[in-house]
């Protein structure tokens, strides 16, 4: 990706509308939804992914330059600057959003009156509340993908938002009582990304998942590694770890770091989707693992590593409802305790359980982001703009 200059304008055809994504997720190898959609999105219009800031400290108060990665002509990569550090409240919030949106609109040179449909899509619920509110014709999105009911700036961007999408039906009956917009969808699937080939791939990696038990995603504190650790006893196979390691809680790092000293337990770290892929296309079967005794809201989850899995053919084991009615028992399975998740990880390697490739390629053609994005704009009351 090329790294643009500071006073260079960012994109080539200023007639394009624009779409400012904020997100609570940095630009990485791993695609989380907000990745998805504004990789989507510039394919018809010039859109900013403004990802988190670096953590606070002093030097931040003298930081007044953002550092700017274009992805492709219309999609450019920001990342939000901390003046000041959330702790001060509201307060910093505004000095913050304004100081970004000065700098944003100097770079894009948006104007208004030429160009005035412009898009906040957000996804971050902890900063950008402010960002180009005075923008009469602007179309506010507030994108719930998390169980965030009631913390942070949620109640008040549910409040501002001219339509609210939540990816959960569990989370409709709250954001319905502040706003009479709200849409829910799934997680949206594009099959020609995950189908893309990547020369890169380390061919002994991909060997070495060859029939094994794939673990897809964030390493957090979220993940249940004791189980996991119990699950690389129980098979004969590999257990393989693909993704970055973002863990907090020194109980969980160390148990992570057990789990790693296990023979058969393979961890990659980050990589490209296309890569990734690879990967998934040669497992026995994708899991989802989430720790409920750490935090209830994670049962509260529509994983999209669940796409990734059904993409490849793969049948899925996993301890939530992965929100797919129509794939369960017959792609996806839920266990309802560790002894179930064991005895369905058998039944799975024996060939018993089954996996319904036309029921999945139906749902994930229903997931497609055309199909999305064509939802969306329809409950916006916005003509989406062609892909150019």
């Amino acid at each position: 990706m090329k790294v643009s200059q500071d006073d260079e304008i960012l994109f080539d055809n200023t007639d394009l509308q624009y779409v400012i994504i904020t997100s609570d997720e940095p630009w990485s190898e791993i695609w989380m939804p907000q990745l998805h959609f504004a990789y989507q999105l510039s394919k018809r219009y010039n859109t900013i992914f403004l990802g988190p800031p670096k953590q606070w400290k002093f030097s931040s108060l003298f930081k007044f330059k953002h550092r700017v990665k274009k992805y492709n002509d219309r999609l450019i990569l920001i990342d939000y600057i901390n003046l000041l550090p959330l702790s001060l409240g509201l307060f910093a919030v505004f000095v913050n959003d304004k100081l970004n949106e000065f700098l944003i609109q100097k770079k894009i040179n948006f104007n208004a009156i030429k160009n005035p449909n412009l898009i906040m899509w957000r996804f971050d619920p902890f900063r950008s509340m402010y960002l180009f509110r005075n923008k009469s014709q602007k179309k506010e999105i507030f994108h719930v993908i998390d169980p965030i009911a009631g913390k942070d700036l949620d109640i008040p961007l549910a409040k501002i938002a001219d339509l609210i999408i939540v990816t959960s039906p569990r989370f409709i009956d709250h954001y319905e009582l502040l706003n009479s917009n709200v849409l829910q969808i799934s997680q949206g699937a594009d099959l020609d990304f995950y189908k893309a080939e990547n020369s890169d791939s380390n061919i002994d990696e991909v060997k070495l998942s060859q029939d094994s038990v794939l673990l897809l995603g964030l390493l957090t504190d979220d993940i249940d590694y004791l189980f996991l650790t119990k699950l690389a006893n129980h098979i004969n196979s590999k257990l393989i770890l693909i993704g970055p390691k973002k863990l907090e809680d020194p109980k969980k790092l160390n148990q992570l770091k057990a789990l790693l000293e296990s023979s058969n337990v393979h961890w990659f770290g980050s990589m490209p989707p296309a890569q990734f892929m690879n990967h998934v296309k040669v497992c026995r079967l994708g899991i989802i693992t989430y720790d409920i005794s750490f935090n209830d809201n994670n049962q509260f989850r529509s994983p999209l590593k669940a796409v990734s899995y059904l993409s490849a053919n793969k049948k899925i084991v996993s301890n939530i409802d992965c929100e797919i009615p129509s794939l369960v028992n017959k792609a996806i399975y839920i266990a309802n305790n560790e002894s179930e998740y064991l005895q369905l990880i058998d039944k799975c390697f024996k060939g018993e359980l089954m996996f319904d490739e036309k029921l999945a390629k139906e749902y994930l053609d229903s997931i497609s982001y055309d199909k999305l994005l064509g939802k969306i704009f329809s409950q916006l009351t916005v003509e989406i703009a062609p892909e150019c």
